[in-house]
């Protein structure tokens, strides 16, 4: 199967401190905003708690993890010897990032560092803003809008089918036994091969599944063109899988192996 395989985000961070280009600070941002989700670490128990915090050269920054376990494991290792209150990890959705950030400017807060640690980058608010208005939007997400529009009974299945064939990548997560290939789960009783329309969803869902982060840094994301995708799959056919999961998530869809070998055609 002709692939890419993507970088983590570690990797990103590697390469970006290493050299500080344009193009490497660009693909470590757009990762980071692919994801669903940030988490950040909260102290206290009251209502309104704040968030961990700390001094770079006298400006506050916000602390913030690009996977749970990661923001778990700070909490209860380095971090806990150094505060005396409950604290807990809190997840923030990259959909309402606007709101968030615009409400650390209140704060005073000049600064955010992604993943305190051995792979740890910091960028000033007002270039997180930025990012946030170039990588953030739902432009990847219009097959979530179609899927939704069909489910409500305003776009038609094919409408779906004629996007997705039309991308120029597919994206898979690969087999953490066996890097050559994509993740096969059990999904309506029966083996499916895990299919990702763009790299914010493949990301998000091995950063998530925890294939990628604190645990492991190898690269999982594998990124193919649609015609040789299709050849991969018509082999999977021949090896008994026999369905295709597409975006898994919230707005995921499934169809058989078979009927998509025969849409391509």
């Amino acid at each position: 199967m002709v692939r890419h395989v993507r970088r983590t985000i570690n990797q990103l961070i590697q390469e970006y401190e290493d050299m500080p280009t344009r193009d490497s600070r660009d693909a470590l941002l757009k990762a980071i905003f692919n994801l669903n989700a940030w988490y950040s670490i909260e102290l206290g128990n009251a209502e309104d708690r704040p968030f961990c915090i700390a001094w770079e050269d006298g400006d506050p920054v916000l602390l913030v993890f690009t996977d749970e376990r990661r923001a778990d494991r700070a909490l209860h290792t380095w971090l806990g010897d150094h505060v005396d209150t409950c604290s807990s990890v809190r997840r923030i959705r990259v959909a309402e990032l606007d709101d968030f950030l615009t409400e650390l400017d209140r704060w005073g807060i000049r600064a955010i560092r992604f993943n305190h640690g051995p792979w740890s980058v910091r960028f000033e608010l007002g270039e997180t803003s930025d990012a946030a208005r170039s990588y953030a939007s739902i432009e990847t997400g219009s097959i979530d809008r179609l899927v939704g529009q069909a489910l409500q009974g305003s776009a038609a299945e094919d409408d779906i089918w004629s996007r997705i064939l039309d991308l120029g990548s597919w994206y898979f997560v690969s087999d953490v036994a066996d890097n050559d290939d994509p993740l096969i789960w059990i999904m309506h009783d029966e083996p499916c091969v895990l299919v990702f329309t763009d790299e914010r969803h493949a990301r998000a869902y091995a950063v998530e599944q925890g294939l990628e982060g604190c645990t492991t840094d190898v690269g999982r994301l594998i990124e193919v063109d649609p015609e040789s995708a299709m050849k991969y799959m018509k082999k999977l056919v021949g090896r008994g899988v026999s369905g295709a999961m597409f975006n898994h998530g919230p707005y995921g869809f499934y169809t058989p192996l078979g009927r998509l070998c025969r849409q391509a055609a």
